[in-house]
């Protein structure tokens, strides 16, 4: 794990892929570019690499690459993040089943993302993250939300 003292452009310069993520994801730092560019160098050509603080950790980048992949309209790297992350989590995962949503709202499915946002906040009706997406849906289409 990083140290106190180590900044972006330090992991940068010793190539420490799973840190740089790490600091990003920390610093709330969104910079696509990057996030790819370190995550396929460590989870590697299909993303199936094992990392440097286990299972946790790789599907934390996991799920980063997935987003930063959304961010840059790169949809078949997203779907690969997001099979890698099924085999690991199973299909019923609300981690897998937040990021599906993510990937759907991107394709342009935002009443499938809402019907899965809807069955998470059902069974789980504290998930903030499904409740921002929900209204965020909402915000682009509000016909869809009910009254």
């Amino acid at each position: 794990m990083q140290g106190p003292d180590e900044d972006l452009p330090t992991l940068l310069k010793r190539n420490d892929h799973l840190n740089i993520l790490r600091y990003l994801r920390a610093q709330k730092i969104r910079d696509p570019d990057t996030t790819i560019h370190h995550g396929k160098a460590l989870l590697g050509p299909n993303l199936s690499n094992s990392v440097k603080g286990g299972e946790s950790a790789r599907l934390a980048c996991l799920e980063q690459v997935c987003l930063a992949a959304l961010d840059v309209q790169d949809h078949r790297l997203s779907e690969k993040c997001l099979s890698q992350l099924r085999l690991v989590t199973g299909k019923e995962a609300i981690r897998f089943r937040m990021l599906l949503a993510r990937c759907l709202e991107a394709a342009g499915e935002g009443d499938e993302a809402l019907a899965i946002y809807d069955n998470i906040l059902t069974t789980h009706p504290a998930n903030v993250l499904a409740l921002k997406r929900k209204y965020c849906l909402a915000e682009e289409a509000p016909e869809r939300m009910e009254l």
